[in-house]
């Protein structure tokens, strides 16, 4: 279970690890991947619709690797996931807030049955590697650049607007999208 806050780098995780099984030998066909928030998915709401999708997955050989993005989206996927775990033969990776996987069903129905990673935005570091890598410039000033981490709150995806303005509003939107209040108030 991968959680943390929106837009921290929950699905680039399971992309990445994803990838890593591909790399390591695992057949494309045992793995699969669902971003309940797409187009293609987001209609799965209910319990018996996320069973259905699962069980329309084909027999094989090995293991099956199951790979659910925003899976909160689901009302009683607890139940849906423990018994496609309970057989052996999937590997079941999910993302989600910590609001919405940390509380309710789903430390009792699993309780002992699963590994948390939870993940947070970018350190100062972290944010400085990335913008390098990423060609993006860092400003000559440290204590700037500081200033600038702050007010860009450690998101990855801020790294890619080119200006304050639009990294305040993604700001803006996700604070508002996680829990109904602002987190951040945006800077013009």
């Amino acid at each position: 279970m991968i959680t943390g806050v929106r837009r921290c780098g929950k699905s680039c995780l399971m992309d990445t690890i994803a990838d890593e099984l591909k790399k390591g030998g695992i057949p494309e066909e045992n793995i699969y991947f669902y971003d309940l928030d797409s187009k293609d998915y987001n209609k799965i709401e209910r319990a018996d619709q996320l069973e259905q999708l699962l069980e329309s997955i084909p027999n094989m050989q090995g293991t099956k690797y199951l790979f659910i993005d925003e899976v909160q989206n689901v009302k009683g996927f607890e139940t849906v996931l423990n018994g496609f775990r309970g057989t052996g033969e999937w590997s079941i990776f999910i993302t989600g807030s910590n609001s919405y996987l940390l509380s309710g069903e789903l430390m009792t129905k699993l309780t002992g049955r699963y590994i948390e990673f939870e993940m947070f935005p970018l350190s100062f570091e972290e944010y400085e590697e990335i913008k390098r890598f990423y060609d993006k410039g860092i400003a000559a000033d440290r204590q700037e650049e500081l200033q600038n981490y702050i007010l860009e709150g450690g998101f990855p995806r801020t790294i890619f607007l080119d200006t304050m303005a639009a990294k305040r509003r993604l700001l803006w939107a996700l604070g508002e999208s996680d829990c109904g209040d602002r987190l951040f108030c945006p800077v013009e």
